[in-house]
């Protein structure tokens, strides 16, 4: 299935709010889009993360005010260690689990978008998994789009779209264009929060 129709499928899915589903979909644009992107890498979760890390600032703007750049999250890894990236927490919690037909983690999900820019991003450190927002699936659609290595992909139709706070970008006008999308981004006034867990920092051994 070609990247376009990954994005097609995540907004269809997202309209329905099925959101598991869309971000599946949009996963598989990820990996697809970090295989093109990133052709001397042979391992998936390796040039998925550094596809998601590559673009944060583009994700960053969609998701909204978190710098996710600098906040490291006080979840463990599949290795037990504690201290995991947005783009961990993407492949491995999330990615993994979707692709393979299994159930997300206890305590790990999408929340629906309340309101447009209004997204619930939730954080339970005592459970140790967090609640993503709706924005968190357009974010990484959005980065799929404008990847130079999509520039040959069409979905069809001028009906698709993402927004940022200033911007609508009809997918199909917006494929493989990131100069010109950086351009006319509003990256000097977003909000960039960098959360700080280092008072509830788990210590000791992961049970």
């Amino acid at each position: 299935m070609k990247t376009a129709e990954h994005i097609k499928h995540s907004l269809d899915a997202a309209d329905r709010k099925e959101l598991d589903q869309a971000l599946l979909f949009v996963c598989l644009a990820v990996d697809g889009t970090s295989k093109k992107t990133y052709k001397s890498i042979s391992r998936v979760g390796e040039r998925f993360r550094k596809f998601i890390n590559d673009n944060l600032d583009i994700i960053e703007l969609m998701f909204g005010g978190i710098n996710l750049q600098e906040t490291v999250f006080p979840f463990p890894d599949v290795k037990g260690n504690i201290g995991v990236s947005f783009a961990d927490i993407i492949y491995e919690k999330f990615r993994c689990n979707l692709a393979h037909g299994d159930e997300l983690p206890s305590g790990y999900g999408i929340s629906v978008q309340i309101a447009e820019h209004h997204q619930q991003f939730v954080i339970d450190i005592a459970n140790q998994s967090m609640t993503l927002p709706q924005s968190a699936i357009y974010a990484l659609g959005l980065a799929c789009v404008l990847a130079p290595a999509n520039s040959d992909q069409k979905i069809g139709s001028n009906l698709y779209n993402y927004r940022d706070t200033i911007n609508t970008y009809v997918i199909d006008r917006w494929w493989g264009r990131l100069d010109c999308a950086k351009q006319i981004m509003d990256f000097d006034s977003q909000i960039r929060v960098k959360m700080d867990f280092k008072n509830i920092w788990p210590t000791g051994p992961m049970p």
